[in-house]
């Protein structure tokens, strides 16, 4: 048998002698089974039972947050309330257009490829490839046609049609 082999038998019958002194011989305090709680009285008699015998141990903040979690609450904490109907779509409304005006002054789009297989073509536009019918994220603009020199492109939402020139960088 090999030294490390002899090492590892070693301890394993020292952890297994512990374990077993531990078991049979360990004079630890014994602590008594709780009883089940059936009732509200019994309940709240439990509760105060086990703050009383923490008023010693614990901190004051730990006393509040006894106190606390045996007081009856306003209200839910984790309900959310919601405003006036008309005024949550009315701010849902100018979200939109809000977002929508910064989308449209933040993006930039770029027609960099154009493929032809077969009788499908594609554009690629910001690195992304797209078909006629396709929509430049969602509830974007469609593309509406797709040639080897530009693409046009119609936002739904108006009639507006924006032409992209091919950008070809060499």
């Amino acid at each position: 048998m090999a030294k490390r082999e002899k090492i590892i038998l070693v301890v394993m019958a020292i952890v297994v002698a512990f374990g077993l002194y531990d078991l049979l011989f360990s004079s630890g305090a014994k602590k008594k089974p709780v009883a089940m709680v059936t009732g509200v009285d019994e309940t709240n008699k439990f509760i105060s039972d086990v703050a009383n015998s923490f008023k010693d141990d614990f901190t004051e903040t730990s006393m509040y947050i006894i106190r606390q979690a045996k007081s009856e609450w306003g209200r839910d904490p984790f309900w959310k309330t919601e405003r006036r109907p008309e005024a949550k779509a009315d701010a849902k409304a100018e979200a939109v257009v809000e977002s929508r005006k910064e989308t449209k002054a933040q993006e930039v789009r770029v027609y960099t490829g154009y493929l032809e297989m077969n009788d499908q073509k594609l554009a690629i536009i910001n690195g992304a490839e797209y078909e006629l019918g396709d929509e430049l994220g969602r509830g974007g603009p469609v593309i509406k046609s797709i040639d080897p020199k530009q693409v046009i492109i119609a936002d739904p939402g108006t009639a507006e049609e924006i032409v992209l020139p091919l950008n070809e960088t060499r």
